[in-house]
């Protein structure tokens, strides 16, 4: 494995856990307003706007880490690209 694979790994790795987040943000923002909601008797005013804040947020935060994550993949495998050129190296070699 190259280096570049190794870090594009890691890289990945890093956003894998963005179903989860995404999951645990919402569950948190609706639990939030049905503990809410019972507290103060008003069921289901603040599940239900609490609830779709917390979609929005998830979503925000999955739309953003994934267009970052995408950018960063874009610019490694283009500066690997030109340093594999550079260097006279050929893909298609064989060891």
């Amino acid at each position: 494995m190259s280096p570049i694979d190794e870090t594009e790994c890691r890289e990945a790795m890093r956003y894998s856990w963005l179903g989860a987040e995404f999951v645990i943000i919402f569950l948190a923002f609706t639990g939030g307003g049905l503990w809410l909601d019972f507290k103060l008797d008003t069921l289901p005013g603040f599940t239900a706007v609490l609830g779709v804040v917390g979609l929005t947020c998830a979503l925000y935060r999955v739309i953003r880490d994934g267009l970052q994550f995408r950018r960063w993949l874009a610019e490694n495998r283009q500066d690997h690209s030109h340093s594999e050129s550079d260097n006279g190296d050929d893909a298609g070699d064989a060891d």
